[in-house]
């Protein structure tokens, strides 16, 4: 039997109708939501690559976090740079007290499409806080114990974003920044407490209105923190009263942030822009990047009248909020409206990009053709695992289905 590059393998059984697997999943890996809305939301099916497959997507990735956080890191130094991203006040103070610091740590998430061609591109990153920790460690064992035998999980993001936030506390305490409101972020964060805690690190959970200032040091609860995790927008932290209390404690080498305030930038789907406009290793970038600009940069006809080539995002959403995908509109009145709307937001202050859209090349899977959207997590520059979704469409939310990433062994 022929082997795809990229395939999604069926598995023999079904653990999710074993009521202890979904319990371990629970209880061991805090994957409280395997089902949304009454649907299933991870599968145990893996999507397993080939080993140039899984070569190429760790140098795009790697590559892309270079070259589009080289194009961000401008805004530190250039105040025109800067303005392109729109930022407030509060937002470009926490960025700069990290940069100031040389406080740069950083994971992200870098999303990948299967282009027709069979080459991957990016069309964006999460450089702030991105999620998918828990999947990354529960799925693997779920195929596991639905009969997958072969292949090499290479996903190392939990043991080596705990090692590095255990490196950056040096003995001390870890604060973890979280959304308290929602089941989803609390996953992630009990997962890498209860991981920081098998190695022997203390940390403390809490939302991010707590951190307060005494003296030069940050404190959580009345116990000082040496390293910040912050699984938390920056964007949402705007408006806090303890902005400048974080910003002090980050600027005076106190405490250490992941990912680093001073990512915020390459966190603006604007970097994309900024990058493909003004890269000076333009080749290269233009095989990685679907061609990108802000919206207000493209002819409002052109957006228009070939609806088929475009996708529009707001610079800084977040898991498919606010991304409008051409192609998938039945009528040219909506998209038209659409671009109508997003260029007056532009307008008023707004950061919105326009974006060629990539046709994506099908996968086989059990469930008919599917398109795969593979991220790639890339912790301080290095390729550190997978988190893909699989999509009926080109447009990946909350609803698209998780499943494990397996690499085959080379012949």
């Amino acid at each position: 039997m022929v082997q795809e590059p990229v395939e999604i393998v069926a598995v023999p059984a079904d653990p999710l109708c074993d009521a202890s697997c979904v319990r371990d999943l629970a209880q061991r890996f805090f994957l409280w939501d395997v089902y949304v809305g009454g649907h299933r939301r991870v599968e145990a099916s893996p999507l397993v690559l080939s080993p140039e497959m899984h070569e190429q997507a760790a140098r795009v990735a790697e590559g892309v976090v270079r070259a589009v956080g080289g194009a961000a890191a401008r805004a530190h130094a250039d105040e025109r740079e800067r303005a392109h991203y729109r930022f407030d006040a509060d937002t470009i103070r926490l960025a700069a007290a990290s940069h100031a610091a040389g406080d740069d740590a950083s994971l992200m998430r870098v999303d990948l499409l299967l282009d027709r061609t069979g080459r991957w591109r990016a069309c964006e990153i999460n450089a702030d806080c991105p999620g998918g920790h828990n999947e990354t460690v529960g799925l693997p064992r779920l195929a596991r114990a639905a009969g997958f035998g072969g292949g090499r999980d290479p996903s190392v993001v939990v043991e080596g974003l705990v090692a590095r936030l255990e490196a950056m506390a040096g003995g001390g305490t870890v604060g973890i920044i979280y959304a308290t409101g929602y089941a989803e972020d609390l996953q992630v964060c009990a997962l890498v407490a209860r991981t920081l805690a098998a190695r022997g690190t203390r940390s403390i959970l809490a939302p991010p209105t707590a951190p307060s200032l005494r003296g030069d040091d940050l404190f959580l609860r009345g116990q000082r923190v040496l390293a910040l995790y912050r699984y938390f927008p920056i964007e949402w932290m705007s408006g806090q009263r303890n902005i400048d209390a974080i910003a002090r404690a980050v600027e005076r080498g106190r405490v250490q942030s992941l990912t680093s305030f001073a990512h915020a930038f390459t966190q603006s789907k604007v970097a994309f822009a900024r990058c493909w406009e003004t890269s000076r290793d333009g080749d290269v970038v233009r095989e990685w990047l679907p061609e990108t600009h802000a919206v207000e940069d493209v002819d409002r006809a052109l957006l228009v009248s070939r609806r088929a080539d475009w996708v529009v995002k707001r610079a800084m959403g977040r898991v498919g909020d606010e991304v409008f995908v051409g192609p998938l509109f039945e009528h040219d009145g909506e998209w038209d409206a659409v671009v109508e709307q997003v260029r007056a937001r532009a307008a008023r202050g707004e950061a919105w990009i326009a974006q060629r859209f990539v046709p994506q090349r099908p996968v086989a899977t059990p469930w008919g053709p599917r398109l795969v959207t593979l991220g790639v997590y890339v912790l301080d520059g290095r390729f550190a695992g997978y988190f893909a979704r699989v999509t009926p469409r080109s447009h990946v939310s909350h609803e698209a289905l998780c499943v494990p990433v397996f690499t085959r062994s080379a012949a």
